[in-house]
């Protein structure tokens, strides 16, 4: 038993009959499409177009019959319009993707008093208030434990001048 479904493309009023599979590979395309263009203002313009130009191969393709559409008629009409292009370069959004190197270290812009407390907030990617008030925490209830940890750390770590420099000498 073979599965027909009926669809309907923007901007075209006849509505085409496609086999099970023509139609999986139809919605495969659209949704990478989609998928693509998530970050495009444009997003829902551009897969109008994209739509209407499937539906103007079809009609060409099918003519006037009311014939079902295959898989072989569906490879057709996407090979012709080709794969979506973002403008982009692949490899550039895989680069956006990657994490940044993270660094322990002091960092001179907004210390208070040797930069520990910042360099461990942009390490750990937590709000530099909170780190200071775990260390204060922490030095309270080891009964000063913990400074000697900071002070430790203070000699210990390079120096950056700003959260963004990625200088790590020694000043």
């Amino acid at each position: 038993m073979d599965k027909t479904i009926v669809i309907s493309l923007n901007g075209h009023p006849e509505h085409y009959r496609l086999r099970d599979d023509a139609y999986d590979r139809l919605t495969r395309y659209l949704d990478g499409a989609a998928s693509r263009l998530r970050d495009d203002p444009d997003q829902a313009e551009v897969l109008g177009d994209l739509e209407r130009s499937i539906g103007d191969k079809l009609a060409v393709v099918i003519g006037s019959d009311d014939r079902l559409v295959t898989l072989a008629d569906i490879d057709g009409v996407l090979e012709a319009i080709g794969t979506v292009d973002t403008g982009r370069d692949p490899e550039s959004e895989e680069a956006d993707v990657r994490p940044r190197p993270r660094r322990l270290r002091r960092i001179k812009e907004g210390q208070w008093l040797a930069g520990v407390c910042t360099g461990l907030a942009d390490y750990s990617d937590i709000r530099v208030d909170w780190v200071r008030t775990l260390f204060i925490f922490a030095t309270l209830l080891t009964a000063g434990g913990f400074a000697l940890v900071y002070v430790a750390m203070a000699f210990i770590l390079p120096v950056s001048p700003t959260r963004a420099s990625p200088d790590m000498g020694r000043r």
